[in-house]
Parts: C-alpha cells; structure tokens; sequence
C-alpha cells in the first residue's frame, strides 16, 4: 500500500505550523513531512527558506508525534549538517525508527553510522545524486536512463533503498529501471487527482501531496 504523506501545508494549513502538524496527526496519513533548520538560538526548527524564533520546535513537533503511534514524519533538511542532531532528538522523543530524512540529508554519512541508520531511514533526494536535474529540459531516453544510473550508483555505494524525487521524472522507463535494481519511489508533490490517481493504481511506494484529502479518498482510506 502506498505511503501516503502529508507535506507541508497540507488541506490548507499554514506551512510548518503546529496546526498542520495536529491537522495531519488526525488525518489518517502514514507520514506527515516538515521542513527543518537551525535557528540563530541554534535550536532546530521548521522553516523553508529561513528558520527564526518564532516557528515551532522540531522537539514540539517530535512531542505531538510521540503521543501518536506508528506515525511516521519526513524531516526535509533544509541545510547541511543535521542529520545527527535531527536523530538524537528522536531518540530522545522515543521515534527511533518513525523518521525518515530527505532533502540535504548526507548519504554517506548516514551509511557510515550505525546510529543513524537505526534511528531513521535516508531517502535520496534525486538532485543529491544527480545535481542540477531539475534544470534540464532535454529529457530523451537515453539522458533519462543517464540519470537513473547515477541515482542507482548512489543507492548502491550506500545501501539505499528509496529515491525521492519530482513526480514529473518518475516516467515509466525511469522507474521500471530502478524497479529492476530493487530501488523503490517517493514522488513529490502530487496534487492533481488524475495524477494521485495514476501513482496509487501503479503502486508507487510513497506519494507526497497537499492535497491530502483527495489522496485518502482515492485510496479508499
């Protein structure tokens, strides 16, 4: 059954609130997603382009989350450096095994810690392994099965079994390709109902939307 996550702002909430955070919880999702950063206080907070003070914690997130079992939540790390102090803080929260990191998550180092690899799981972001795709435009066959290859040379070297990644490069030749290489899909941000449609009837592993209502009703959730 498909993953079925949350991002951000999901239904119409305010981007990385608590609102959205409890509106989620209550959802029926399977993952809720939030982006993460360092604050000038130097405590890690939610924020897209820039965390301040005034945005909620990670830690009020990560307490909501563990009074909510089996919840899982994608910490989109929106710069370098966080994973350990990101892990840390849910094993504080009792989430080992409930997180998953994405975004500017390091592959390599997350390969080479026995302790971020039991707290989380390390989705490649697809521009991590392959920088710059999203600004091509060319996408014949050939470059697309390029891309797959690098992305699949990196899962490989560090024992990655999921790529996260634009639904729009998720093409049938793409991930046929992965598919056969045992690398499941995350797709991001799937909106349109003919699009969430056609991901659940494919059986895509894990699907990020905003429109997280339209996807738990087409899943017959």
């Amino acid at each position: 059954m498909t993953i079925l996550t949350a991002h951000s702002g999901a239904d119409g909430f305010p981007d990385n609130s608590l609102a959205f955070v409890r509106h989620a919880l209550a959802s029926g999702a399977d993952a809720l997603e939030i982006d993460v950063r360092r604050a000038s206080d130097g405590s890690l907070r939610l924020g897209h382009d820039a965390a301040d003070e005034g945005l909620p914690t990670l830690a009020e997130v990560f307490a909501l989350l563990a009074a909510a079992p089996g919840m899982r939540v994608n910490c989109d790390l929106k710069e370098r450096g966080l994973e350990s102090a990101v892990c840390a803080l849910a094993r504080e929260h009792g989430l080992a095994g409930r997180v998953i990191l994405t975004g500017s998550a390091d592959p390599a180092l997350w390969a080479a810690s026995p302790e971020l690899r039991e707290t989380a799981e390390l989705w490649l972001n697809l521009e991590e392994a392959v920088p710059g795709v999203y600004e091509r435009r060319d996408w014949s066959l050939p470059l697309l099965l390029e891309t797959a290859e690098r992305a699949l040379a990196v899962c490989r070297r560090c024992g990655l079994d999921t790529l996260n990644l634009n639904y729009r490069l998720a093409l049938p030749p793409f991930a046929e390709r992965l598919a056969a290489e045992g690398v499941k899909l995350s797709v991001w941000t799937v909106d349109g109902e003919a699009d969430i449609q056609r991901f659940l009837d494919a059986g895509v592993y894990a699907l990020t939307t905003r429109k997280l209502r339209t996807a738990l009703r087409l899943a017959g959730r």
